[in-house]
């Protein structure tokens, strides 16, 4: 039995990723794990929402009218919808059979509690991971990511703060990482036009000291 569900949040903004986002959702509700709960969000597009809600099952499917990019968009599902455990996830993305299994065992062994990270992606970044809902209550209206960004430099402070923090761990079998795809296609060019951007705030952040988790001191005013 998995009695801890797990939400997986996954926002997506382009139509042409739809193939990849069901490939994402497979692989996910064919895991080990089987507590577990996509929440699409179709960010900006109605086409997304409304093919999401046709081809995908045992799913929930949300919008946002206009689009808002990534870092706003998980941050509203970790916000509306409550869970023993959350994974932050994109479009793109292919969950190895074991994968949840293994993170879950790892979140169980360090942090039994829920207060802190576990890697699913690559050692040495927090791309992708999972947490509990302790860790999410930590941040004011649930706010993970830092919303002084848009797209990036998000999961790298993450990464400051976990360390910081000594909330951070990996599972042991590397092999259950995810496989990110990352095509350079309209979503990738929609994201690299908020690069400099969100690079110039991070610089600026690190520059003063703020670390978001560790404090909650903003750069931007929201």
């Amino acid at each position: 039995m998995n009695a801890n569900k797990v939400i997986i949040a996954i926002p997506t903004c382009s139509p042409k990723r739809i193939p990849m986002l069901i490939r994402t959702v497979e692989s996910i509700q064919a895991g080990e794990y089987k507590n577990v709960h996509p929440v699409i969000l179709a960010d900006g597009n109605a086409q997304i929402e409304r093919e999401a809600k046709e081809k995908l099952h045992n799913v929930s499917v949300i919008a946002n009218r206009e689009r808002m990019d990534w870092v706003f968009s998980v941050n509203r599902i970790f916000r509306e919808f409550d869970s023993d455990y959350y994974i932050f996830a994109s479009d793109d993305l292919f969950f190895p059979p074991d994968c949840i299994t293994c993170a879950m065992t790892r979140m169980g062994e360090c942090f039994p509690n829920g207060f802190g990270v576990v890697s699913i992606g690559k050692k040495n970044k927090t791309t992708f991971g999972l947490f509990g809902r302790k860790w999410a209550d930590h941040f004011p209206d649930r706010q993970v990511f830092c919303p002084d960004f848009i797209h990036y430099a998000g999961d790298s402070e993450l990464m400051r703060t976990v360390r910081t923090l000594d909330k951070y761990a990996f599972p042991p079998k590397r092999d259950s990482s995810v496989q990110h795809s990352r095509p350079k296609d309209d979503t990738w060019r929609l994201a690299r036009s908020v690069r400099t951007r969100d690079h110039t705030i991070r610089d600026e952040r690190i520059e003063k000291g703020y670390t978001w988790g560790v404090d909650f001191n903003l750069i931007t005013r929201q």
